[in-house]
């Protein structure tokens, strides 16, 4: 329903060229309106140069002053230093993680402009990591003179500076926006929402005044985002609805079971079930002996006992004659998950088996076989399970771990592996408890279970926050724990989304720890190891011969080492309160085990940081942590197609937006009385391709 205007390929703009295509088609931008809908995350005001002297620490501003000294610091943690001054002061910029053609790039003489926040070290003003522009001072760049908008561009190789060029190319085209927007826009002024058009809504947030409140825009209270997240919100409640209203359509195989069968399985396993584990049991089984399709979210908090739900039910599933797939985010939680069921199905006659894309190809080929003859009734797998070459001959559940993890596209391609047409029954499990404002609003299509209790005897973690100027004290704490016979995680987080630094980080903590302490057994965990590698650190781990697994968040889910009883967590203010729950809860998986979370932060640390390390030491309960998280970092996306859960909403958080709900809500029922085209027009705008695989939500 784009105008032809706006369904122009992308590549018709100035400037993009087959690589930037690339890189945009990562961030979903495919055509002109994608690009428009690529909404700033925040605004910067580079409008106006701050004298050096009148920098005030704790706030961002910018700045520009001649390089006098630059240079690579070593030994210690490796930096690079640049003094500047404007003749008023001076600045100290610093990088830690930078190339050597950006340290280079500092020569003596020459000018910088740089935004970012001001720190202080003693009387020594310091900014680090800002953005900047190195210039002869003969080549002074013009001052900007709207506020600067910076878009989320992910992974993506593209810089803030060509993505504001190429909406600002995209913009020369909005006029067109405008032929189907007019009776939306209409309804936004008859249900008293808003009377700004969603092309003068686009035109304020790309290009706001200098006269705009920096502080309103980025709390996101302007008039124009305002208009944007009612629509968004909207849009992604009819997509709800549009799901209900498909699956409610859709066949599944009943499967039945008498309450005896389900007792003698659970006779054979090594530990008692809770009465949260034996509640959620019952629901799914309820569930599933209907012929609708089951679709049921489980919450449970890290250790809490999902796996073992979803082996009731993939249980019931076999016992019916029906196949299930339990599908996992990476190798390590497959390999666990098949040596757990291995074990707790051992006196059964149910034929499980393990697919991971490292396997061998003659392995894998005989897996594909018995799949589709029916052979295997459990399969356990990672995003090798989504290859054409997996057929099933009658798939009836699909159990997906760490649902979060896994776009909607993907779980729509396992639902079609089944050989029939009956839909099979969907069990979505995490450990990132949802917060009740977000599944009542976004989730109305599942229904919820919680486990909201832990195995007896498990006692909770206490979580320490130190600074990275104690970490003689951390080594302490760690050799007293090595010596008594438990082990320790220490895992190395990065200021930037960068693979590479997390390796190189996890290669100097190793080394660190080695130095400062005697006689210990330290590993090493990374994505740059081979899997053989991986491995055999992991099981030296798990066996015990190592007393330090020094790793990325690659242990994030799946590595329970029972005997684990710390956890080190550097760069801690970088991560969100959800993934510091989790990678606290790899530790004090044994019963009456005191274990420990050390959360390190480096240097001065905002307001948000510091409320969420305060936080992780007031409760160890994933279900109040995941209501301060969303407060804090928001919702992400709700419909996504990307592996890690997909791209994140355009603008709205359910959190910080909650109050506008009702008037989204206001919104569908004005749509509803309109043609089906308006609201295709909205799944266009906000959803693109998604919107087909809404289903699968």
């Amino acid at each position: 329903m784009k105008s032809k205007s706006l369904q122009k390929n992308i590549t018709e703009i100035k400037g993009v060229g087959p690589k930037v295509k690339e890189e945009l088609n990562k961030i979903g931008i495919n055509y002109i309106q994608d690009a428009l809908f690529l909404l700033p995350k925040k605004y910067e005001n580079r409008t106006k140069l701050t004298s050096i002297k009148d920098l005030t620490p704790g706030e961002a501003f910018q700045f520009e002053g001649e390089i006098l000294e630059s240079k690579t610091i070593f030994p210690g943690r490796r930096s690079f230093m640049a003094r500047i001054s404007d003749g008023t002061g001076f600045l100290q910029i610093r990088l830690f993680y930078f190339s050597f053609a950006q340290a280079k790039a500092f020569k003596v003489g020459l000018h910088v402009r740089g935004y970012g926040v001001i720190r202080t070290n003693g009387s020594l003003l310091q900014v680090f990591h800002p953005s900047y522009k190195i210039f002869a001072s003969s080549k002074r760049p013009v001052l900007d003179n709207t506020l600067t908008p910076i878009y989320s561009l992910g992974s993506t190789k593209l810089t803030q500076f060509r993505a504001r060029n190429i909406i600002k190319e995209c913009l020369k085209e909005i006029e067109e926006l405008n032929l189907n927007e007019k009776e939306i826009d209409s309804i936004f002024k008859q249900q008293k929402i808003s009377s700004l058009s969603v092309k003068d809504a686009l035109l304020k947030i790309h290009n706001p005044s200098v006269d705009d409140d920096i502080i309103k825009i980025n709390s996101y209270k302007h008039e124009a985002q305002e208009r944007l997240i009612v629509e968004e919100l909207a849009t992604n409640l009819i997509g709800v609805k549009i799901a209900s209203e498909k699956i409610n359509k859709l066949k599944a195989k009943q499967m039945p079971i008498s309450n005896e069968e389900v007792a003698l399985f659970k006779e054979n396993l090594p530990f008692k079930l809770t009465n949260a584990q034996e509640r959620t049991i019952k629901e799914i089984s309820d569930d599933i002996s209907l012929a609708k399709p089951m679709r049921r979210l489980v919450q449970g908090d890290v250790g809490s006992g999902k796996t073992v739900v979803a082996a009731v039910s993939m249980y019931i599933s076999a016992k019916n004659n029906t196949q299930s797939v339990l599908l996992c985010p990476t190798e390590v939680l497959a390999e666990q998950h098949f040596k757990n069921f291995s074990a707790w199905f051992k006196n059964s006659n149910i034929k499980i088996e393990l697919l991971t894309g490292k396997m061998p190809v003659s392995k894998r080929r005989g897996i594909y076989q018995d799949l589709e003859d029916g052979v295997i009734d459990i399969l356990i797998g990672t995003h090798a399970v989504f290859q054409d070459k997996v057929k099933m001959k009658n798939l009836g559940l699909v159990v997906v771990d760490e649902q979060q993890r896994f776009g909607v596209k993907q779980r729509f391609d396992l639902v079609k592996k089944s050989s029939d047409q009956i839909m099979p029954h969907q069990l979505f499990m995490t450990a990132t408890p949802i917060p009740r404002t977000l599944a009542m609003t976004i989730f109305a299509d599942l229904e919820t279970s919680k486990i909201d209790e832990l195995p007896p005897g498990r006692k909770p973690v206490e979580t320490l926050v130190y600074s990275d100027k104690k970490k003689d004290e951390i080594v302490k704490r760690l050799e007293t724990v090595c010596k008594s016979g438990n082990q320790v995680f220490w895992l190395c987080t990065m200021i930037e989304e960068s693979e590479n630094l997390d390796v190189q980080a996890a290669d100097e903590a190793k080394e660190w720890i080695k130095e400062n302490t005697n006689g210990l057994n330290i590993g090493l965990v990374h994505s740059k190891l081979s899997k053989d590698q991986r491995d055999k650190a992991i099981e030296n781990f798990r066996s015990g011969k190592t007393d330090v697994l020094v790793c990325t968040t690659v242990i994030e889910v799946g590595m329970d080492v029972p005997n684990a009883s710390l956890m080190v967590i550097e760069n801690a203010e970088r991560l969100g309160l959800s993934q510091l729950h989790q990678l606290r809860g790899r530790v004090g998986r044994k019963a009456d085990l005191d274990a420990y979370c050390v959360l390190i932060y480096h240097g001065e640390i905002g307001e948000i940081a510091k409320a969420r390390l305060e936080a992780m030491k007031s409760t160890n309960d994933g279900f109040e942590i995941s209501e301060i998280d969303m407060k804090l970092r928001g919702t992400g996306e709700i419909l996504g197609t990307k592996q890690s859960g997909g791209i994140e909403l355009k603008i709205s958080d359910l959190s910080r937006d909650a109050h506008l709900i009702k008037k989204a809500e206001k919104l569908v029922e004005g749509l509803n009385q309109k043609d089906e085209k308006i609201s295709k027009i909205l799944l266009d705008r906000w959803l693109g391709d998604k919107q087909n695989l809404i289903i699968a939500q």
